[in-house]
């Protein structure tokens, strides 16, 4: 069972229907031209769509989006850095264009997902928010306390291309006291100060189920 947050156009769903072809993949996908693509292209019983978003409570929240649809956030971006500059560029957009619009999205909790579709384990939860993956693990305490999730694997942005960032302590603040622990991290670039962003794909998982891993392996 995989939770795929933040699904964009299916990018995470093909590569882990590519390893696991018959999980069950609950996605997470607020933006509306998205969600309709993903649910002409992944027609499947055991792909389950929902049209809104993940965050700490269950409310109402305003969204960036941007001409790279894949970059949408609850975050604003930082104007004319680097990278704003060339994404811009790619997309033939002014630089104070290139977020064409904003909308109030529904957002509801993964401990609230969870608790009423009666979701008692989660192999792999995948965050991709753009910035927003400490307030889903906020809004993921009980599942976190209750031994739900197994390995959990989030994007971390390092640079100022959103106004707001996390840093690890955001991140470990309800993972560590939770006995999660740090597995792996793949980056992109690996300096702040070269390239036009550093991010990394973080990966953590249950101390028990790292141990056993190691032990298979």
């Amino acid at each position: 069972i995989i939770f795929d947050v933040g699904a964009n156009k299916g990018q995470s769903i093909k590569r882990f229907l590519k390893i696991f072809p018959k999980a069950e993949i609950h996605c997470f996908e607020p933006i509306k031209n998205n969600y309709l693509f993903l649910k002409e292209n992944f027609n499947s019983e055991n792909i389950i769509l929902n049209n809104f978003a993940i965050g700490q409570n269950n409310g109402i929240k305003r969204f960036y989006i941007n001409a790279k649809s894949s970059t949408s956030s609850f975050n604003k971006l930082t104007k004319n850095t680097r990278w704003l500059k060339l994404r811009s560029k790619e997309n033939n957009k002014e630089i104070n264009t290139f977020t064409t619009d904003s909308k109030k999205i529904v957002l509801k909790s993964l401990d609230y997902y969870c608790k009423k579709n009666n979701i008692k384990k989660i192999d792999i939860l995948k965050i991709d928010t753009q910035g927003y993956e400490d307030k889903i693990l906020l809004g993921s305490k009980n599942i976190l306390k209750n031994n739900i999730i197994s390995v959990i694997e989030l994007e971390m942005i390092f640079d100022n291309v959103y106004k707001k960032y996390s840093t690890f302590t955001d991140i470990e603040r309800n993972l560590l006291k939770n006995n999660y622990r740090f597995a792996g991290i793949e980056t992109c670039n690996n300096n702040l100060f070269e390239g036009i962003l550093f991010f990394g794909d973080l990966i953590y998982m249950k101390k028990g189920i790292l141990k056993k891993h190691l032990k298979n392996n």
